[in-house]
């Protein structure tokens, strides 16, 4: 197995916890203007998914174009994320443990930098990521499930893809990873385990307090619920 020496944090699901609150807003959105969706739906079939394409087929389905919808659910997005978003249970105990080990890590999203810098801000994350660490799909211009995104990161830290991890919780996330060729390691939150070894992960941890061990290098506990 190649040596480690970049690894690429997705953010929602990944660091921080926003993907419940996302699904659920989308959720509602979509069925206000018109198409019924639960929040199982909303997973099932938009999660890690670009926006715009979400756009696409719910105009598709409805047979009409849905404007405002974007503006709409991200003016919700945006308020309900900067009050309340906690870490991911694990995430911060794992950039310790990255730190501490020495590996070069950044964050690369589907999301606008706005909504990144908006959710890492809200966990208290955001002090821990440099602005050029931190790489958008909409600045690069290419979603997952191309590859890309993660490619862009890559070169742009002058590291080897074969030598990147890739730290994702959706399918199409796993599916760029594998795209790009680097290692994929898969956090199991709101998409099943087995769904994430279908799409190719090569392994899946149930909690980010797991990624150290599935990274191989030693874990760094901190004070429970620290931010």
């Amino acid at each position: 197995m190649p040596s480690t020496d970049l690894i690429i944090f997705d953010c929602d699901g990944v660091l921080v916890d926003s993907e419940r609150a996302t699904t659920r807003l989308l959720a509602e959105v979509i069925t206000e203007f018109g198409l019924p969706t639960s929040v199982d739906d909303a997973i099932r079939l938009y999660k890690g998914t670009d926006l715009s394409v979400i756009v696409e087929r719910v105009s598709a389905e409805l047979g009409k174009p849905v404007d405002g919808i974007v503006e709409v659910y991200r003016g919700r997005m945006y308020a309900e994320l900067a009050a309340d978003c906690p870490p991911i249970a694990g995430a911060p105990e794992a950039l310790d443990a990255v730190d501490a080990a020495g590996l070069a890590w950044c964050v690369a999203s589907n999301g606008p930098r706005k909504k990144i810098e908006t959710t890492l801000t809200a966990s208290g994350l955001m002090p821990r990521v440099p602005a050029s660490r931190v790489f958008s799909a909409y600045e690069v211009g290419v979603w997952k499930p191309e590859p890309g995104l993660f490619l862009k990161a890559a070169e742009q830290l002058g590291t080897d893809p074969a030598s990147c991890v890739v730290v994702e919780d959706s399918k199409s996330g796993v599916a760029a990873g594998k795209a790009a060729g680097m290692r994929v390691i898969a956090h199991a939150d709101l998409t099943p385990g087995d769904q994430l070894l279908d799409a190719g992960a090569d392994v899946v941890i149930d909690s980010m307090h797991d990624l150290a061990d599935a990274l191989g290098i030693t874990a760094t506990r901190t004070t429970e619920g620290s931010r």
